[in-house]
């Protein structure tokens, strides 16, 4: 590379940029591009930017600013309402377990009576026994399901429901 520029560097510059697609159309340009060394450096570089430049226009698509600022808005509203649910998907969680728990222990509760019902049921079905003894017999055990079963339906259904109604903010 040579220490004192070439005087043509800007027209070779200039017919770089001009011809749009990084050829040289003057001849005497190119001409000239040929003895010196300095000037087809510069026009190499002058292509490459160009071309990088077209490439960056291209690829980089900047939004406006009202868009900008309409999608932080969007994302900070979304970021409010999944801070706000995170509670209430705690209790909801906690309401579950609740009424899981709640389950297994009514089902403890009334386990033993079911079993000494069935094993009363079965002896009075293998003695063959009337049917009217029978009839007797399962009115008397339902009459005492009942209530469980209330209990049961209660913590099931209507517990869910209320607790949705009382930690609905509408």
């Amino acid at each position: 590379m040579m220490d004192t520029p070439c005087p043509r560097e800007i027209e070779v510059v200039a017919s770089v940029l001009d011809s749009g697609r990084g050829r040289v159309d003057d001849e005497s340009v190119s001409a000239h591009l040929d003895c010196c060394e300095a000037c087809r450096e510069v026009a190499m570089v002058t292509r490459l930017m160009t071309s990088d430049h077209d490439h960056a226009r291209r690829v980089i698509r900047v939004p406006a600013a009202g868009q900008v600022w309409w999608r932080a808005a969007v994302r900070a509203r979304l970021e409010a309402v999944h801070a706000a649910a995170r509670p209430l998907t705690w209790s909801h969680g906690i309401a579950g377990a609740c009424a899981l728990g709640l389950t297994v222990a009514l089902i403890g509760l009334a386990w033993p009576a079911v079993r000494e019902a069935v094993a009363w049921a079965s002896t009075f079905a293998f003695h063959a026994a009337r049917f009217d003894e029978a009839t007797t017999f399962l009115g008397a055990t339902l009459r005492g399901a009942v209530m469980a079963m209330l209990v049961a339906a209660v913590c099931l259904v209507i517990a869910p429901v209320a607790l949705y109604f009382a930690l609905s903010d509408e």
